[in-house]
């Protein structure tokens, strides 16, 4: 990159915390490194405001939802070359810090994630959190080896992960003045410094310390550092005074000083040029990443450790003392045999330093250049369309009998025993509507007819849904989406079908149309909304359909207002099961309707789906199956269905019909090509074989299903395009 700007996304001085430090620090070494470069940062706020220097250009509350999506906004206006993302859980909004995703679904610029945090096994919280950011981010940086194995181990692809060492400086300087400055001249010192909390062991060390102090009379054991922000804030300084308690009662206090405030960069180089040994006694073994370590043992210090993950690997091969957690003995045994022996205190220091070298701040920052630069050619590149499959009905027919159309089927084959819906049944009328030059249409046509004369239960006017293979109704009443797909697409056949078929159509249509009303379910009443806009088109309405589409349309722009938020722009504080259809619905009613409020919501509200329905590379990405995608969460990646892409194109092409914009024909064609092969794992949905669609995207395959909804979604997004496609040529032409 020549001149590259350069955005880091975390926290920042003068906040108090490793991470702010990491990305101060990385910040400053990018510039030495590349003085042509701009380095800005997006600093993150804990519901304070803080008096950042120039360098901070933007800032995110970390619980404000909308806030993650306006920096995105700002970047892009800004326009990065890349976002490094300084990662941690706690530092972001939303479970498991879910709510910088936002942001990186947004952002134009290619994303570079550092974790600061991997476990072995993450909760499934923050499993989804990790999915979605490693999908997002064009690399995903660790700094232990250990952490590279977790990650794979946990599904991330090895090609995103990469290991770049925590950054540190080149500190070198005399250890008896070091001592002077601190007026410790002629004492042997042990250091642990940083943030003080509970989890940093210091009560253990503390234990150790009279076995000591026995054989090492002058040692002093300095812990510097304040207390951690998040602890003051909750318990005050009872930590730090209980210290100092147990100092005392161990007889050790006039052995122990503790140095409050936070570290800043010349204080740790004092302390580290002055110490003799580091003392790290953590008490848990779950630290992936720990600065504190990476300086000291960087900088040639005999370092004794309790085995946290990152100090079994940097301490490995004899450069370091490891000793079991909460074992004051042990440590006081180390600490010990390392002060009474000079020569094997300084051979561990030259070892440590020649291994900390490749840790150096100016290789980490040219190691973290090449990454961006990487990740700067392979950014979204513009990609050729795929090709289309032309129209075909033989795999509908094939899993259509003398009853209807079977709903499920074994690979290729259809199954019996899960029987036949009205729901695919009324699908499948729609579509042999819309191919009618197709050869099987007529037939299947027909026999769809058939059954949904036979699902109206004449006592009610309305749909059952569940047949089961030996023609048992296994349900009373169909519910509301049944009904208004069966009346949808009995209105598609009474005035698309010719001769008798289409008189059948009118005559069904006439009895069914009261399953058309009193629907309470959002995506029903969208989807009657289609279907009273459609016979709109063909007839004069009576006023009671203009009523019922009145009152349908009323419902969910009332969803719609007392839902949305600036952050989430919804009818539901979820994503769930084919969302395009109610934008579909509204647009279809604005435009025939002439309702331009509804037509304008409906377009609005299309978009931002349009948003949370894309990949980084731009491909379509439906939201997963797996479960419901709630306001701020980790979007579910895998197990998308056909149905989206169906009530996507479908959508789509409405509204270029209603406003002319041919990017909604692009869109309908971005969805429609996730079943060729423009998604995620490159795997065509559809069967050019059997002319079926695979049911679904998993993480690793195609599910081989080839059933009836995601057939009839297949072929009806194909009819659906293909209209839209020519309408669009009709206009050109006139």
């Amino acid at each position: 990159m020549n001149s590259p700007r350069i955005a880091l996304l975390g926290t920042h001085p003068p906040r108090q915390c490793g991470i702010a430090s990491f990305t101060d620090d990385l910040a400053r070494a990018l510039v030495q490194a590349r003085p042509e470069a701009e380095v800005l940062v997006v600093g993150m706020n804990d519901g304070q405001a803080y008096p950042y220097p120039a360098r901070v250009r933007l800032t995110i509350d970390q619980d404000d939802l909308a806030a993650y999506g306006a920096a995105a906004d700002a970047l892009n206006e800004l326009g990065v070359d890349v976002l490094c993302v300084q990662h941690e859980f706690g530092i972001f909004g939303g479970p498991a810090g879910s709510y910088l995703l936002t942001t990186l679904r947004r952002v134009r610029a290619p994303v570079v994630t550092t974790l600061h945090t991997v476990l072995e096994r993450f909760t499934p919280e923050q499993r989804e959190v990790i999915e979605e950011l490693a999908f997002l981010s064009e690399k995903v940086l660790v700094m232990s080896e250990r952490a590279v194995r977790f990650l794979v181990a946990q599904g991330v692809p090895r090609r995103k992960v990469g290991f770049v060492h925590h950054g540190i400086p080149d500190l070198r300087a005399d250890r008896d003045t070091g001592k002077a400055r601190l007026g410790l001249s002629g004492r042997s010192l042990i250091l642990t410094f940083g943030l003080l909390s509970p989890n940093k062991g210091i009560e253990t060390a503390l234990r150790a310390l009279p076995a000591v102090t026995r054989d090492v009379p002058d040692v002093t054991y300095l812990v510097l550092g304040a207390t951690h922000p998040h602890v003051r804030a909750r318990h005050g300084e009872a930590y730090r005074e209980r210290l100092t308690r147990l100092a005392a009662d161990l007889g050790v206090a006039d052995h122990v000083r503790f140095d409050d405030g936070f570290v800043e960069p010349d204080v740790i180089a004092r302390a580290l040029a002055a110490a003799d040994v580091c003392l790290f006694p953590y008490r848990n073994r779950e630290q992936i990443t720990s600065g504190t370590l990476a300086y000291a043992f960087g900088n040639g210090k005999a370092v004794v450790s309790t085995p946290f993950w990152h100090a079994e690997e940097l301490l490995a091969e004899g450069r370091g003392v490891l000793v079991p957690f909460r074992d004051p003995d042990a440590l006081g045994a180390a600490l010990r045999d390392l002060l009474r022996d000079p020569g094997r205190l300084a051979a561990m220091g030259v070892r440590a330093r020649a291994h900390g070298e490749r840790m150096r701040w100016a290789n980490v920052a040219r190691a973290y250049l090449d990454v961006f630069g990487a990740a700067r050619r392979g950014g979204p590149v513009p990609s050729c369309s795929l090709r289309l499959p032309a129209l075909a009905l033989d795999h509908v027919a094939a899993l259509t009998d003398g009853t209807g159309m079977l709903q499920h089927a074994t690979v290729a084959v259809a199954n019996p025993f899960e029987g036949y819906t009205t729901d695919d049944n009324a699908r499948a009328l729609q579509l042999a509507v819309l191919a009618g030059d197709d050869p099987h249409a007529p037939a299947i046509a027909r026999r769809t007819l058939s059954f949904l004369h036979h699902a109206l239960d004449p006592s009610t006017r309305r749909f059952r849904n569940f047949l089961a293979y030996d023609r048992r109704w296994l349900d009373e009443d169909g519910g509301d989406n049944a009904q208004a797909r069966a009346v949808r697409a009995l209105v598609a056949a009474a005035y698309g079908l010719k001769g008798a078929l289409g008189r059948t159509a009118q005559e069904m249509l006439g009895r069914s149309w009261a399953a058309l009303e009193h629907l309470t379910w959002p995506r029903a009443q969208a989807i009657a909304l289609v279907a009273l806009s459609e016979r709109a088109g063909h007839v004069t309405p009576e006023p009671a359909w203009v009523a019922l589409a009145e009152r349908y349309a009323g419902d969910l722009l009332r969803l719609h207002d007392e839902a949305a938020t600036p952050g989430w722009p919804w009818f539901e504080p979820h994503l769930s099961y084919s969302n395009a259809k109610l934008p579909h619905g509204l647009i279809a009613y604005g435009r025939v309707f002439g309702r331009r409020g509804a037509l304008a919501t409906g377009l609005d509200t299309l978009r931002w789906l349009e948003d949370q329905q894309s990949a980084p590379d731009g491909a379509f990405l439906p939201v997963g199956s797996e479960r419901a995608y709630h306001a701020g969460e980790a979007r579910p990646l895998w197990d998308g269905q056909p149905i989206e892409v169906y009530a996507t194109v479908a959508a789509a092409s409405e509204a270029h019909r209603a406003t002319g914009d041919a990017a909604w024909l692009a869109s309908a064609r971005r969805a429609l090509e996730w079943l060729v092969g423009r998604n995620a794992l490159g795997t065509p949905l559809h069967d050019a074989e059997t002319g079926g669609c695979r049911d679904g995207l998993r993480r690793d395959h195609a599910n081989a299903n080839q059933g009836a909804e995601s057939t009839l979604a297949l072929w009806l997004s194909v009819a659906e395009y293909g209209r839209a496609s020519r309408l669009a040529v009709a206009r050109r032409g006139t």
